[in-house]
């Protein structure tokens, strides 16, 4: 049998302890690292947070004796002797900002109280070495807006900040949930009974919400703790797993580098939206992976290849610039914009097509920028919403076709490679005789090239979603005695659907043919004026409209082969 590796986490010392132990015997700070992620603890996960607490008080009553269990801390003593904090930084920090909000409150009952409030669990003071203690000290993104909406006291001058980034909203959300809910509890109580519920909201995080946490000496190790723990489910972000390797592996002179190219990365709203990008980033150069593995290959490609970490870091920072623009449709380009635009239209399916776009994005230009993205969008649209087909095959051939382009391939030969794969004219022009669309965005972006086509050379920007609305000919709830016999299979079939602006449609909503030609005749879009002109309106004159709008697709959506 071959000989077992010995896991990194049993070298580490767990033991049982409550929040107020952690906050106040901490000296030196317990310092969140910077390759960590931000604050990231929504609306819904802190009054997770506080319903449990508060459940608990009130199960335990005034004088509480159990305990409430809400997870494990990993924290390693580095050389140093600083305390990085691992894991864990959401509830510490949560708890932190309850602690603020009390000790605020109660300050004009018991100055005295709150005082210790802030010098044992928020903000100490080192006497030896004059200094001050932040018990917490989050990541270099949030540190000083923590610091000071947080741990500094708010006296007569106090002057809250303003948030940066999304982060630090999220942290005014947290203190301002806060302070609405010990509001609400003490709401109709003496000044005395009002002090007194919070101190026993403070003893029983304090003294009776426990973690287990796991402490080491082991600076080097960490990281394989924080995967292991990872591994075991713990829940720790490919965003934040990424960061670790990164930092670990760049000399110590490069790590403030790294931690400043990756601010660009952590910028983005949420870890999910970090997640997509760094698969989106990975994807458009080395292939498909699903999200479950993408830490794993990463690291393996990074440490077989031996890439250094600021070369990799600067790449990562450019490509998440890139990446927020064509999420935002705000490139120099204005036509590769037009683009982008039609590809959010048709929803989450669509972003199959942005590690794509990005590597596009990022290697051609001028002309042969819109050329290659206006063709993967007409690929995409014939073979998954035309013909109906399965993506992954389609992302097999796109994926791989940009990741030769970010090589040596020409723009011709990608635009060869993927219209090749994609259905031909003939089966495109079948598949939309019979074509039934219910995402909205998709059966739009459709409508607005049969309008476009129509209109030939004249200009027109058709207005946002809010304004015109897709419109249903045959209604989607048809008055009684007025449904059609096949109405489920027929209602959102392509040739029942139109544009309309949204005032006219709310004038006609749900009605039949003949309320609505007025509004139809009152339209500025050709294909919708266009219907008024009819004597009615029937299954028959709705299919040969739709076969009519099929013969139509090879010149709306056509292919480039040469």
């Amino acid at each position: 049998m071959a000989k077992q590796t010995e896991n990194p986490v049993s070298s580490y010392d767990p033991k049982k302890e409550p929040i107020g132990q952690l906050l106040s015997l901490t000296n030196p700070s317990l310092i969140v690292p910077d390759w960590q992620r931000n604050y990231s603890w929504k609306t819904e996960h802190v009054e997770v947070f506080w319903n449990d607490l508060i459940f608990f008080m009130d199960r335990e009553g005034p004088k509480p004796k159990g305990e409430y269990f809400l997870g494990s801390v990993v924290i390693v003593k580095t050389q140093s002797g600083d305390y990085k904090l691992l894991d864990g930084q959401q509830r510490l920090a949560t708890s932190a900002i309850l602690l603020s909000v009390i000790r605020d409150q109660i300050k004009s009952y018991k100055p005295n109280a709150a005082d210790q409030f802030q010098s044992q669990f928020l903000v100490g003071f080192d006497h030896v070495e004059e200094k001050s203690i932040h018990k917490l000290r989050l990541n270099v993104y949030d540190k000083e807006y923590f610091r000071r909406l947080i741990l500094i006291e708010r006296d007569g001058d106090y002057e809250e900040p303003t948030p940066q980034i999304s982060s630090h909203y999220l942290l005014h959300n947290t203190r301002t949930f806060f302070e609405g809910a010990i509001s609400d509890l003490i709401s109709g109580l003496s000044e005395k009974e009002r002090f007194e519920k919070c101190m026993l909201v403070a003893r029983c995080l304090l003294n009776h919400m426990t973690v287990i946490s796991v402490y080491s000496t082991d600076e080097d190790s960490a990281a394989e703790v924080f995967e292991t723990l990872n591994d075991r489910g713990i829940g720790l972000s490919t965003p934040d797993l990424l960061r670790n390797l990164i930092i670990r592996r760049a000399d110590e002179e490069q790590r403030d580098t790294v931690v400043e190219l990756w601010q660009e990365v952590v910028s983005f709203e949420t870890d999910g939206a970090i997640k997509n990008f760094l698969r989106h980033y990975w994807v458009s150069r080395y292939g498909d992976v699903k999200s479950q593995s993408l830490y794993r290959e990463i690291k393996r490609k990074v440490e077989a290849e031996k890439i250094d970490s600021i070369a990799l870091s600067t790449s990562l920072s450019d490509s998440a610039a890139s990446y927020r623009m064509l999420l935002g449709a705000n490139t120099d380009d204005a036509e590769f914009n037009k683009v982008l635009s039609e590809v959010k239209e048709f929803g989450a399916s669509s972003s199959i097509l942005l590690p794509v776009l990005l590597g596009l994005f990022e290697t051609v230009s001028g002309p042969d920028l819109v050329i290659c993205s206006s063709n993967l969008l007409n690929v995409f649209v014939r073979h998954s919403v035309i013909a109906n087909r399965e993506n992954s095959k389609l992302e097999n051939v796109i994926y791989a076709a940009v990741r030769e382009l970010r090589s040596d391939a020409s723009a011709q030969k990608f635009n060869k490679t993927i219209s090749e794969y994609a259905p031909t004219d003939a089966e495109s022009v079948s598949a939309f005789k019979k074509l039934s669309i219910t995402h909205n965005g998709s059966r739009r972006a459709i409508l607005k090239r049969f309008e476009l086509d129509l209109r030939q050379t004249e200009e027109l920007d058709i207005a946002s979603p809010s304004r015109v609305h897709v419109e249903h000919i045959y209604p989607q709830k048809p008055k009684e005695g007025e449904r059609w016999e096949d109405h489920g299979r027929l209602v959102n079939r392509l040739g029942n659907l139109t544009l309309l602006s949204a005032r006219l449609n709310k004038e006609i909503k749900n009605g039949n043919f003949e309320l609505k030609k007025p509004a139809f005749s009152k339209s500025e879009l050709l294909m919708t004026k266009a219907l008024a002109a009819g004597a009615g309106w029937s299954a028959v004159l709705m299919n040969s409209r739709q076969e009519k709008m099929a013969k139509k697709v090879p010149v709306l959506w056509p292919l480039l082969k040469e």
